[in-house]
């Protein structure tokens, strides 16, 4: 059975944080903003994935009172489809219940439907549209998961 390991991460990991941000998304972090809010934030909480000693990917939150806001999820591109997304979402969504979290938002790229298919698997919900969010001018869905803990 393959090991799975989730853990907090830490500066140690934003080279490999860095390299599945430039392979996955279309508008990546810089190195700089990646240390600022995975290292330097008392708010936000960065996980990394790991499979048999690699770096499959990375997920972060942001907490502000009984609310948790999905920072990011990455699965590096040859893992995807292979439950790992789900995995963080369910572990995130854990981690924000023991620290008083009610409720669980997040953007998304309009386009993303896996994604998408995925968080409403989990019971999130569109509620709303950040027009033109992305550095490419394209929306981002608003969605919600309410009463996270039900």
């Amino acid at each position: 059975m393959e090991k799975i390991t989730i853990r907090r991460a830490g500066s140690h990991d934003l080279p490999e944080i860095y390299a599945l941000e430039q392979e996955c998304f279309i508008s990546p972090w810089t190195p700089e903003l990646l240390l600022m809010d995975i290292c330097l934030s008392e708010e936000n909480h960065y996980y990394v994935m790991e499979k048999e000693g690699r770096t499959i990917g990375f997920a972060g939150i942001n907490l502000v009172f009984d609310e948790a806001h999905i920072r990011k999820i990455c699965i590096a591109p040859d893992m995807r489809r292979k439950g790992y997304g789900h995995l963080f979402l369910q572990y995130l969504q854990e981690k924000a219940m023991k620290k008083g979290a009610r409720d669980m938002t997040l953007e998304v790229r309009a386009s993303n439907l896996p994604a998408i298919g995925m968080y409403k698997q989990f019971d999130f919900q569109i509620e709303g549209i950040r027009k033109k969010y992305y550095d490419d001018k394209e929306d981002a869905l608003i969605m919600w998961k309410h009463n996270i803990a039900d």
